[in-house]
């Protein structure tokens, strides 16, 4: 992944601030050379101040990098943190719900299995504590999925629930084991 890949990364995620990505922009020389001449002139013309400047950033951007590699390099954050442990890692399993929920089905065993715990908990520390060491073998299956490319994310159809993925993997791999319906 490249350093403009990143920072765009970091923007639709909200891991930067606007006026951080705002000075980004007046700073990096290849912008220039990557974008289109109007293209590149409409990103800098953005008034970063506005609310809907991220959302007219990301138009121009999206054009220029893949949505699919962004999702798999959300999720891959989320898995690493929740590996990780960090004190807030009930955040990171509740994220695995709401990725679910918005339409990445294969995250059925950490998000249902898991998230939703965490999501309905008022004792997330406690919780937390309950799913170790289980959940990290289910955060393994979906880093393997990734890296095996069984799991093929390819982006969003721009639809409610619109999330595209290839989905390569065998029936016993998409059996639930995290919940039971």
């Amino acid at each position: 992944m490249n350093t403009l890949e990143l920072v765009f990364f970091k923007l639709v995620s909200h891991e930067i601030e606007l006026s951080e990505f705002e000075s980004w922009v007046y700073s990096e020389s290849r912008l220039e050379e990557i974008l289109s001449s109007d293209d590149y002139l409409e990103l800098i013309s953005i008034n970063y101040k506005t609310p809907s400047s991220l959302y007219e950033a990301q138009k121009i951007l999206t054009s220029y990098f893949s949505m699919g590699k962004y999702y798999e390099w959300n999720i891959r954050n989320i898995l690493q943190k929740i590996v990780e442990k960090p004190n807030d890692v009930h955040k990171y399993i509740e994220q695995c719900y709401n990725l679910y929920c918005e339409g990445f089905g294969f995250m059925d065993n950490l998000g249902l299995g898991y998230g939703l715990g965490i999501t309905c908990s008022d004792y997330h520390n406690e919780k937390v504590d309950d799913y170790y060491p289980q959940i990290l073998g289910e955060v393994d299956k979906v880093v393997e999925w990734l890296d095996s490319g069984k799991i093929v994310i390819t982006g969003h159809s721009g639809e409610y629930h619109g999330i595209e993925y290839e989905d390569n993997r065998s029936v016993i791999e998409k059996e639930p084991t995290g919940y039971k319906i």
